[in-house]
């Protein structure tokens, strides 16, 4: 437009094409035009009388609407990706002559679902509409003109919710058909009309919810050349009569349930040129028992993904790479197939190859055949048995295009120096890479991820870091022999998220320039360091803060109050350090906070919950206040709050952990010693209050807490009965009482605790009989320093008793199965559903000699004490 005159002929303007007959203008091509500003609906841009062509695609016209006025010769509008918003205008309908409408890619336009159905049913010239990214919102649509004249239909990304139309194949002129990203959109593959000589060229049905089998229907859609089922639910075997599509090119089935082997048609299918079969649960030998795979004779092959399935096989590398000479993409990662190379100098390589992907693939050797690899974008050689240093030649692998390498989980000891300055992704963790920090890295300017933790990397990090300020994401430099004070160059990554330099000898104090990154960090890890001084007071705009890890450095004073600003805080881990003052109680108010680990410090005084925080704690998982000098009762208050230890519920075999990443590290007591958890399983509870000064009885409200799976109260002054609700801890695995004043019998609720295999009651002073017959009897030394305990596994053996002792909280069972633990459950948890269930019971018939234990038990419940009172019932 630049060149646009109003002095001369408009015909004569760029992008505008005139009748040669009549002068009327009757196209317009603004595309890529960069054009920006908002289209008014009054423009007169859309009434030109004889306009058939508008073509404003690729612009910046931010909040334009389309107008209620539009030129009936129109045949062909575009304003795809353009910024239109609001709902488009029922005016649209009315274009007796439109052929080609693309809408699609303005995030902020709508369409009524009517609206669409109508366009459907209406237009009958109408061959291409093209509508991703525009919110319909169709729910089960139940209306498709088998008549239409559409050849073309692209509804990805519009919110398409319920079952997939059984007649969307039977459109008869459709060549292209395009309903991905509709994550709603459910139901099995219709299948085809066998009358019907369909001539769809392109299906793409990914990421939406399709589930069943493949119909053998599909076999009808002979012109086929794209398939796109990926990210679905379908399951069954890889159909044969896929590979007799005799123009099939792009089979694309990632991330399904399909399983089975693989059928030898698919090696005959000389066209297939992409086969993306990974995530899915295939398995099978497919190398027919040699070295050489089979997909060596699938010459036109360009990309093939087998990643994450379950094959056997061996296959060399050489010969693969050599037999398919337009081969640019190949992911064998986690196939379960073992990779060999001869490093020959011999073999071909595409030169336009792109993406190799061999993580867990047993490889040995360093791949010469990379070198030949100039376009390399993408190199993923992780968890395999590469050894040694890593060629020289290997920093020419892709020039400068390479974006994403990752080497870690190897024995590599050695590195070039890097070229690569567009690289985004560097992943050289768990290897064997000694020497200094390799400066080049500072000039990736574009660096996003950068890790190198778990190496013998020494010397200093260099304040060059701060070359990458722009772009850096994640930094973890953790588990090396990096030397020296914190490097201040980090306080200009502006765009950090995640900070890791943990476990080597970094000194000095906490800077306080980290106030300047710390609102955009979610992760901050820098334990097991040498700093000294106090927590920086930097927190004061840390609302992304979702993991603090300070753990085993030399860091005095107080927890900083600012930290009450982090509200999306879930991990905090400042234990063995040299920390004082009383317990935070202000970190009650963290409402994700779920980790808290404040264990070997020099903490004090009594854990006393002030009147604003009642509700504190909600979604605690992990305590661990030990070895430090707290006083006074437990906390009761606390405990009574901690909801998340109450209620967690499995809902599948597979590990669910805190997502913060997954790059971070709690340490604390497990089993009586230190434990390390890289990742925090939402269902690993913990609570460690051991090696302190508590005193007092142990609260029943601990009984409530049945998701518990480590229980540490030894080292304490701990007085009374062990409480027999604490059989009610259903997932326990590990349970310390140790080293404490306890006296009394050991429950029999105990025995039932299945899961236990840690276990220490000893160093108190506990009375009378082991419960036998259960696992107890294993634990042989969980039971010294209590002189008058008896029964296996201790060598004294138990005097026949005359009396049968029953306590009101819970220890004994009376006749007929009856159970004061189902009273006391709930009247220890806050609730009177024990002592109604009692009631239930009593109302069934049980002897009336239970009336008056009832009557005593109302009595206890009603004055809120749980005090230790027996019944003695005479044999």
């Amino acid at each position: 437009m630049m060149n646009w005159n109003k002095n001369t002929d408009c015909c004569k303007w760029n992008g505008v094409t005139c009748n040669h007959y009549t002068g009327d203008v009757i196209s317009i091509d603004l595309s890529c035009g960069m054009l920006q500003g908002t289209l008014h609906p009054n423009t007169s841009l859309f009434r030109l009388p004889h306009l058939q062509t508008l073509n404003l695609a690729y612009n910046v016209l931010t909040d334009s609407q389309l107008p209620r006025d539009f030129s009936n010769s129109l045949t062909h509008l575009n304003i795809s990706r353009c910024g239109f918003t609001g709902n488009n205008s029922w005016e649209i309908l009315l274009l007796p002559k439109l052929v080609s409408l693309d809408l699609s890619w303005n995030y902020g336009l709508h369409m009524q679902p009517d609206v669409l159905k109508n366009l459907l049913r209406n237009s009958s010239h109408l061959s291409e509409l093209l509508m991703p990214q525009i919110h319909i919102g169709w729910v089960s649509p139940t209306f498709l003109n088998l008549s239409s004249s559409l050849k073309s239909l692209d509804l990805s990304y519009t919110d398409l919710q319920g079952k997939l139309l059984d007649n969307i194949f039977n459109l008869q002129y459709l060549e292209k058909l395009d309903l991905s990203a509709n994550f709603d959109l459910t139901g099995p593959l219709p299948n085809v009309n066998t009358s019907l000589n369909i001539p769809l060229k392109r299906l793409d049905l990914s990421n939406c919810g399709l589930v069943g089998s493949l119909p053998k229907s599909l076999a009808n859609l002979r012109h086929l050349t794209s398939l796109d089922l990926s990210y679905n639910k379908l399951n069954g075997t890889l159909p044969s009569f896929l590979f007799t599509l005799p123009l099939l090119e792009d089979i694309i089935l990632g991330n399904n349930m399909f399983s089975g082997g693989l059928p030898s048609t698919l090696f005959n299918h000389r066209s297939l040129k992409r086969l993306s079969l990974g995530r899915n649960q295939f398995n099978g030998k497919i190398n027919g028992g040699s070295t050489q795979p089979s997909f060596i004779q699938l010459v036109n092959l360009t990309y093939l993904s087998l990643s994450f399935n379950n094959f056997t096989g061996l296959w060399d590398l050489d010969t693969l790479l050599s037999s398919l000479p337009n081969l640019q993409g190949l992911l064998l990662s986690n196939t379960g197939l073992s990779v060999i190379t001869n490093n020959g100098s011999s073999s071909y390589v595409n030169p336009n190859f792109r993406r190799l992907g061999l993580a867990f693939c047993k490889l040995t050797l360093f791949p010469e055949s990379l070198r030949a690899m100039k376009k390399l974008t993408y190199l993923d050689l992780s968890n395999n048995e590469i050894h040694g240093r890593i060629p020289d030649w290997a920093r020419e692998i892709g020039a400068n295009e390479l974006y994403y390498l990752d080497l870690s989980f190897n024995s590599i000891t050695g590195l070039p120096k890097f070229q690569w300055d567009g690289m985004e992704y560097l992943n050289l963790q768990s290897n064997q890479i000694q020497g200094s920090f390799p400066p080049s890295v500072c000039n990736m300017s574009r660096l996003l991820l950068l890790d190198i933790s778990n190496n013998s990397f020494s010397g200093v990090i260099p304040q060059c870091l701060g070359n990458i300020n722009s772009s850096l994401l994640f930094l973890h430099l953790q588990s090396n022999q990096i030397q020296g004070q914190f490097p201040t160059s980090i306080c200009n990554m502006r765009n950090l998220d995640s900070l890791d330099i943990s476990n080597n000898s970094i000194t000095g104090v906490i800077p306080q320039c980290l106030r300047n990154i710390v609102s955009s960090l979610w992760m901050i890890d820098m334990g097991h360091n040498s700093f000294h001084g106090i927590i920086p007071d930097v927190y004061e705009e840390c609302g992304e803060l979702q993991g603090l890890i300070l753990n085993g450095n030399q860091l005095q004073g107080e927890v900083p109050s600012s930290l009450s600003n982090c509200q999306s805080l879930m991990v905090l881990d400042v234990g063995n350090n040299k920390l004082n003052g009383t317990f935070p109680h202000w970190l009650g108010d963290l409402p994700e906070l779920q980790a808290l680990v404040l264990k070997s410090n020099k903490f004090h005084g009594p854990i006393e919950t002030p009147d604003t925080y009642k509700s504190a704690f909600p979604g605690m998982r992990v305590l661990d206040l030990s070895h430090n000098e707290f006083e006074g009762h437990l906390p009761r208050t606390y405990l009574q709050n901690f909801n998340a230890m109450k209620n967690v519920v499995k809902n599948s075999t597979t590990p669910i952990y805190l997502s913060i990443g997954k790059f971070y590290t709690v340490t604390t007591a497990v089993k009586g010693r230190d434990l390390e958890f890289p990742k925090i399983s939402v269902d690993y509870v913990i609570l460690v209050l051991s090696n302190n000064r508590f005193e007092g009885e142990i609260p029943g409200i601990i009984g409530c807490l049945v998701s518990l799976k480590v229980l540490d109260l030894s080292h304490n002054s701990l007085t009374g009965k062990i409480p027999s609700v604490l059989g009610n801890l259903s997932e326990i695995e590990s349970l310390d009482l140790s080293w404490n004043q306890l006296t009394g019998e050991i429950p029999q609720s105990l025995a039932h605790l299945t899961f236990l295999g840690f276990l220490n009651l000893s160093q108190n002073h506990l009375v009378g009989s082991i419960p036998s017959g259960t696992q107890l009897g294993t634990f042989e030394a969980s039971f010294g320093g209590n002189p008058k305990l008896c029964g296996l596994p201790l060598p004294t053996k138990c005097e026949h008793r005359q009396e049968t002792q029953l306590e009101i909280d819970g220890d004994g069972d009376g006749e007929s199965g009856f159970t004061w633990r189902v009273v006391m459950m709930g009247y220890g948890c806050g609730t009177i559903l024990g002592l109604v269930m009692g009631h239930v019971m009593l109302s069934t018939g049980r002897p009336k000699w239970f009336n008056a234990i009832v009557d005593a038990a109302e009595h206890i419940i009603h004055t809120r004490k749980n005090t230790r009172r027996f019944v003695y019932i005479g044999k």
